[in-house]
């Protein structure tokens, strides 16, 4: 079934988004991202997307608490991302009930590392391909990989990897609509199934996205047209889960 995923994003303690991935570039949703949380589930969410900013330009957690917090006050699967590139924090948040880990920068440069953590958490671990200009980005979106997002969504088939989060990130926080044509492309090069981000801004692009399920597009993540009122999750989730029937 497609899923509409609601993004929670934390920065300094705070539910925030970006503007095409840019530090400087951030605009406060809520004090509390908890608080965030908890409308998205009300309003029909699934599954919600959280994200520690700040662990993903530092390379470590820095919101577990906050991030703890959300987790134990929804009853929907919370998967998580941002600065987990150590097996042992991935399993610090499964433990603390995160239902998926989101795994990025080390993924993608440590071949050895990135076998290890499928074959022991396997379901569990998601690997994000963040890509600008046709190539996969790392550390916080602020340097890039050798690979081209094609041969990143390769790799990654070929280790072993369930499940693959494809993100945009010239369009992300931009509300400008999605690249369709390499959204379709991304998901008949992966074996696996893949989630989109990045640009999303009407409801149309979410049923736009959806139709893209029968090559393996299996959800879409939106952030800033929900916090905004652009879209509206409960419908959303409607068409698409009708589309679904």
């Amino acid at each position: 079934m497609f899923v509409v995923i609601p993004a929670v994003d934390v920065r300094r303690g705070r539910c925030v988004r970006l503007f095409r991935g840019s530090a400087d570039e951030e605009v406060i949703f809520a004090e509390d991202p908890v608080e965030a949380a908890c409308k998205w589930e009300s309003e029909g969410a699934k599954l919600l997307h959280v994200v520690d900013l700040d662990g993903a330009f530092t390379g470590q957690p820095e919101n577990f608490g906050v991030i703890k917090r959300i987790i134990e006050s929804v009853s929907i699967p919370v998967e998580v991302g941002g600065g987990i590139r150590e097996s042992i924090t991935a399993q610090r948040y499964l433990e603390a009930g995160a239902d998926r880990i989101v795994v990025g920068t080390r993924a993608l440069t440590d071949p050895k590392w990135l076998r290890s953590v499928v074959k022991k958490m396997g379901d569990s671990i998601v690997v994000g391909v963040d890509a600008r200009k046709g190539k996969a980005a790392t550390s916080g979106w602020t340097e890039y990989t050798a690979m081209s997002t094609a041969e990143a969504i390769r790799f990654l088939c070929e280790n072993g990897v369930r499940r693959i989060i494809y993100t945009d990130i010239s369009r992300d926080g931009t509300m400008s609509g999605p690249n369709f044509s390499q959204i379709e492309r991304v998901a008949k090069i992966s074996t696996v199934p893949v989630i989109v981000s990045g640009g999303i801004g009407s409801l149309e692009d979410v049923i736009r996205i959806s139709r893209l399920e029968p090559v393996g597009v299996e959800g879409v993540i939106v952030g800033m047209a929900l916090y905004k009122g652009a879209i509206d999750l409960r419908e959303a989730i409607r068409v698409t889960e009708k589309r679904d029937r």
